[in-house]
């Protein structure tokens, strides 16, 4: 995205997840949950791909990432917790890449917010 989050797309993610865990308590199939975890999966890795290309490119906007940095450090580990807390097996494999991702994107954070405090 050079320099730019595609916020949209981290929108429409975080939405599907949160319709995931409400079906997830109103019902048992998990077949179009399952499918909505890895469509969240995918654009999320991409999301935090482009990150890590941005962040490592020699000259770096930092005021792009500072609020989806400093809401994701409350965040993240919100979605971590209850990633790990799904219990069918059918989704734990997803479920675990996905709370992968966010713990990356948090340590991202947590390593973004000291950058930012040393200046």
């Amino acid at each position: 995205m050079y320099g730019e989050i595609d916020l949209e797309t981290y929108t429409l993610s975080i939405v599907r997840l949160n319709s995931v865990f409400q079906k997830l308590e109103t019902s048992d199939s998990t077949d179009d949950v399952k499918e909505m975890l890895e469509e969240s999966l995918n654009d999320l890795e991409q999301i935090y791909r482009d990150i890590v290309d941005d962040l490592n490119r020699d000259e770096v906007n930092l005021n792009e990432y500072y609020l989806f940095f400093q809401n994701g450090r409350r965040t993240f580990p919100q979605y971590i917790e209850a990633l790990k807390s799904i219990e069918a097996e059918e989704l734990r494999e997803v479920a675990g890449s996905l709370a992968n991702v966010f713990l990356n994107l948090s340590k991202i954070a947590e390593g973004f917010q000291g950058d930012l405090n040393e200046r």
